[in-house]
């Protein structure tokens, strides 16, 4: 059996999964690396030489693309979760956000396939099912088959969004270093000014999506903390290529991925714009950060029990981790303590520097 960790990347040929597949294949000889894919996104000179590539509609997979994903899984160390429905688009239709929340959920069915046929025993299982974009499973007990378990996933990191918390962009109580991963969501960052939000799309729409990714993740942990683990990164902006702090816009967007119709051409700086400005530059994540974060969710030691966190949104329970994933940009309101603490990693990047 080969010692290294195998790491699937969903979105694989996307802005992040590029640039973290290329930095773990060439920066170690510890890791593989197998890249998923949607087949009109798969382009070639992308991908890095050793890694492979799976051209795969994850919302609507063929029978085919079933087998195939059902042998990568089974042998994966750490699957990272990147997919969207149109990649590049921060603020998307509802739509987009739930076909992206779709596939999602597509992927946390895999990975519950990938568990069960790794079972030794399957003494209590009565019959299982899998039917395109559903997985049935129908058992006396689960706790016994979840108890059961022999092989499995280790670890699953999903990028979520900093948009989760983009309620607290114009609330002035709260100051720098107050917004904690365990602080209560507020969906959505909402441009002030109405021309800039038509093109940038349904914030709302778009975070409540990363929401219930989260929360789907901490279910899961629940069942399957004790083989299956789950980071959760609540991602800042990490723009294509060289990513450097002076491309940032109030658009929380590239202008070429705008939406199209009425408003796609980028409006002219507004009162709004200028305001929004400072949060779309503090939300900042600089391409070294976002490698060390994401290096790092994949060694790190989540909690075995429910002792940690504070309130109901606690970040740090059995087999579930959530926090903040920007860079330390000055005067920014995200907290990065639980960044620090638990995944040992201390931004030195700032936007404004």
């Amino acid at each position: 059996m080969s010692s290294k960790r195998t790491i699937v990347i969903t979105g694989g040929l996307g802005n992040l999964g590029t640039k973290l597949s290329h930095h773990l294949l060439e920066s170690s000889a510890e890791y593989s690396v197998t890249l998923l894919e949607h087949p009109n996104f798969v382009k070639p000179g992308v991908a890095h030489k050793d890694a492979k590539v799976l051209p795969i509609d994850l919302c609507n997979p063929k029978d085919e693309d079933e087998a195939a994903l059902k042998g990568v899984l089974l042998g994966a160390d750490t699957l990272v979760h990147f997919s969207a429905v149109n990649p590049g688009i921060s603020n998307p239709t509802l739509v987009i956000s739930i076909q992206t929340q779709t596939g999602a959920n597509q992927l946390s069915q895999w990975i519950m396939v990938s568990t069960f046929f790794s079972l030794q025993s399957y003494a209590k299982v009565r019959s299982v099912g899998i039917v395109r974009n559903e997985f049935v499973l129908t058992t006396f007990s689960l706790t016994a088959l979840f108890g059961s378990l022999a092989y499995t996933v280790r670890r699953v990191i999903l990028a979520s969004s900093n948009h989760v918390m983009g309620g607290y962009k114009d609330d002035e109580t709260f100051g720098p270093g107050s917004v904690y991963p365990h602080s209560d969501p507020r969906v959505g960052t909402v441009p002030l000014d109405p021309q800039t939000e038509k093109v940038s799309g349904d914030a709302k729409a778009y975070a409540a999506a990363k929401l219930a990714q989260e929360r789907c993740a901490m279910q899961l942990a629940r069942l399957y903390g004790q083989t299956t683990t789950f980071v959760v990164l609540r991602i800042g902006w990490c723009q294509p290529g060289e990513n450097h702090p002076s491309t940032l816009s109030a658009a929380g967007s590239p202008p070429e991925f705008l939406l199209d119709g009425d408003g796609a051409k980028p409006p002219e700086i507004s009162e709004g714009d200028r305001k929004d400005e400072g949060w779309f530059k503090r939300m900042w994540l600089s391409n070294i950060d976002f490698l060390s974060y994401f290096v790092a969710a994949i060694k790190v030691d989540v909690p075995t029990d429910d002792s940690g966190g504070r309130g109901v949104h606690r970040n740090a329970r059995k087999g579930f981790l959530l926090v903040n994933a920007m860079s330390r940009n000055k005067d920014e309101k995200w907290n990065l303590e639980e960044t620090e603490k638990w995944l040992g990693v201390i931004s030195r990047s700032d936007s404004l520097a």
